[in-house]
C-alpha cells in the first residue's frame, strides 16, 4: 500500500485515542438522519417498516420532543466520547452517559438502534476493556425484555425472543470487533517490528562499516609490523654480511664469498618470505617447521664467523595457539636483529624455558643501549603489542657490569585451551622494569 492509501486507511479505521475513525462516525451520524427521520417524522413506524411501541395517540407529541431532544444530547455525548483507555475521568464518565443514552434507542428498534448499540460496544472493549462491554450487553439484555415484556400486546414468549436476538446481535458485534482489534494489535506488533529491524539494520549497517574501517586499520598495522619483523630483519643481516664482504675481499677473499653467498641466500629466503607475507600474512611455518625447531632453524641461519648464536631449550615445546607461537618466533627474529644492529655483540645466548609457560630469553655481551631508547624503537613497539595480544608481558633490561642487553618474553599457556585459541593475559612474571 503506498504511503497516501495507509493516510487514508489511518484517518477512516485508525484510533487515536481522541476521536473515533471516520468510518465509525459516519455510521453514528447516518443512524441519528435515519432515526430523526423515521422515528421523530413518523414516529408510528420503525426503520423496519414493523409497528414500534404502540403509545396513546396523545402521547406523540411530547415523544417526539423527547426522541429529538435525545439525538441531541447523545450527539453533543458522541463529540466528548474518548476511544482510548487512557482518557480521562470527566471523558470516560462522558462514554457512560453514551452507553446510557443508546438504551433509549433501544426501545425504538431498528437498524439505527442496532448501530448505536455496535458503536457503545466497540467503544467499551477500547475504553473499559471487554468486561464492561459484556456488562453492557447484558444491561441491554435485560432493558430490551422489559421493555417488550411491559408492551400492550407482547407475550413473555415475544419478549424473550426479543431479548435473545438482541443479545445475539450484540454478542457477534463484540465478537468481529474483537477479533479486528486483535489483528489492529498484531498489525501494529508487526509494524514495530518492522520499524526495530529497520533500526537495527541501519545499527548493524554502522557497526559493519566502523569493524570494516577497525579491520582495515589492524591489518594496515600488522602489515607494517610484519614488513618490519620479516624484511627489516633479512635485509639488515643482508647488509651485515655485504659489509662483511667487503671487509675481506682482500684478505680473505674465500670468506668474502661466503658472506655473498650467504646474502644471495638470504635476499632468495626474504623474497620467499615477502611472497607468503604478501599470501597470508602468517610465515612462521617455514617449510613445516614451527616452535622450537623454527627458532633453532633462526639462531643457527644467524650464526657466523663474527657472532656466535647458541640456543638451549628446558622442557618440551607445548602446544600453544599459532598466535603464541607466531609472537615466540617474532620475539627472537627482534632481538636477535638488534643484536646485530646495535650491540656489535660477538655472542648471543637464547634459552627457551617450556614449563607452565613459554619464556623466550636473549642476552648478549655487546656495548648495550639504553633500554628506554630500545623502547621507543619501533621495532620493539610493535612487537610489545604483539605479546600484549598473546597474553605475555616483555622486559628489556641492561646486563650491568657484564655489558650487553637482555630481552625476555613469558607467554602464558593455558592447558584447557587447544590450538588457534588465543590465551588470556596474566599478570607480568617478570621483576624489573616491563615495557
Amino acid at each position: 500500500m503506498s504511503e497516501r492509501g495507509k493516510g487514508i486507511a489511518s484517518d477512516w479505521l485508525g484510533f487515536d485515542g481522541e476521536r473515533a475513525p471516520r468510518v465509525l462516525s459516519l455510521f453514528f451520524w447516518g443512524a441519528m438522519a435515519l432515526f430523526t427521520l423515521i422515528n421523530a417524522v413518523s414516529p408510528v413506524l420503525r426503520s423496519d417498516g414493523a409497528q414500534a411501541i404502540r403509545l396513546p395517540e396523545e402521547a406523540w407529541d411530547p415523544l417526539r420532543i423527547s426522541s429529538l431532544a435525545a439525538v441531541a444530547v447523545l450527539s453533543a455525548l458522541w463529540l466528548a466520547v474518548p476511544w482510548s483507555a487512557a482518557a480521562g475521568g470527566r471523558r470516560r464518565a462522558a462514554a457512560l452517559c453514551f452507553y446510557v443514552g443508546t438504551l433509549y434507542f433501544l426501545l425504538w428498534g431498528g437498524f439505527p438502534s442496532f448501530v448505536l448499540m455496535m458503536l457503545a460496544i466497540c467503544n467499551a472493549v477500547l475504553v473499559f476493556g471487554t468486561p464492561t462491554a459484556v456488562a453492557y450487553i447484558a444491561t441491554v439484555a435485560l432493558t430490551m425484555f422489559v421493555a417488550v415484556i411491559f408492551s400492550p400486546g407482547q407475550t413473555p414468549a415475544a419478549a424473550l425472543l426479543s431479548t435473545a436476538l438482541v443479545a445475539f446481535q450484540a454478542l457477534a458485534v463484540l465478537i468481529v470487533f474483537g477479533a479486528l482489534m486483535q489483528a489492529r494489535r498484531g498489525a501494529q506488533e508487526r509494524e514495530r517490528l518492522m520499524s526495530e529491524l529497520e533500526l537495527a539494520h541501519g545499527e548493524l549497517r554502522r557497526y559493519a562499516d566502523r569493524v570494516r574501517d577497525l579491520t582495515v586499520t589492524a591489518e594496515r598495522t600488522r602489515m607494517a609490523r610484519e614488513m618490519h619483523d620479516s624484511v627489516g630483519h633479512y635485509l639488515t643481516v643482508i647488509n651485515l654480511a655485504l659489509s662483511n664482504a667487503k671487509r675481506f675481499r682482500t684478505l680473505r677473499p674465500e670468506d668474502a664469498w661466503t658472506e655473498v653467498d650467504d646474502a644471495q641466500r638470504l635476499a632468495r629466503e626474504a623474497l620467499q618470505d615477502t611472497r607468503r607475507w604478501v599470501r597470508a600474512l602468517r610465515p612462521l611455518k617455514l617449510d613445516g617447521r614451527a616452535g622450537a625447531e623454527a627458532m633453532r632453524s633462526l639462531t643457527d641461519s644467524l650464526s657466523g664467523p663474527d657472532i656466535d648464536i647458541s640456543l638451549t631449550q628446558e622442557g618440551e615445546w607445548p602446544s600453544v595457539s599459532d598466535e603464541t607461537e607466531l609472537a615466540c618466533y617474532r620475539t627472537l627474529q627482534e632481538a636477535l636483529t638488534n643484536a646485530l644492529r646495535h650491540s656489535g655483540a660477538d655472542r648471543v645466548l637464547v634459552r627457551l624455558r617450556c614449563s607452565d609457560g613459554i619464556e623466550v630469553d636473549v642476552s648478549d655481551n655487546g656495548s648495550g643501549s639504553p633500554a628506554d631508547r630500545l623502547a621507543r624503537g619501533s621495532g620493539l613497539q610493535g612487537l610489545r603489542e604483539r605479546i600484549s595480544a598473546a597474553g605475555g608481558d616483555l622486559l628489556v633490561e641492561g646486563r650491568g657490569p657484564e655489558g650487553g642487553v637482555r630481552l625476555s618474553a613469558r607467554f602464558p599457556v593455558d592447558p584447557a585451551e587447544g590450538p588457534g585459541r588465543r590465551p588470556r593475559p596474566r599478570q607480568a612474571r617478570h621483576p624489573g622494569k616491563t615495557l
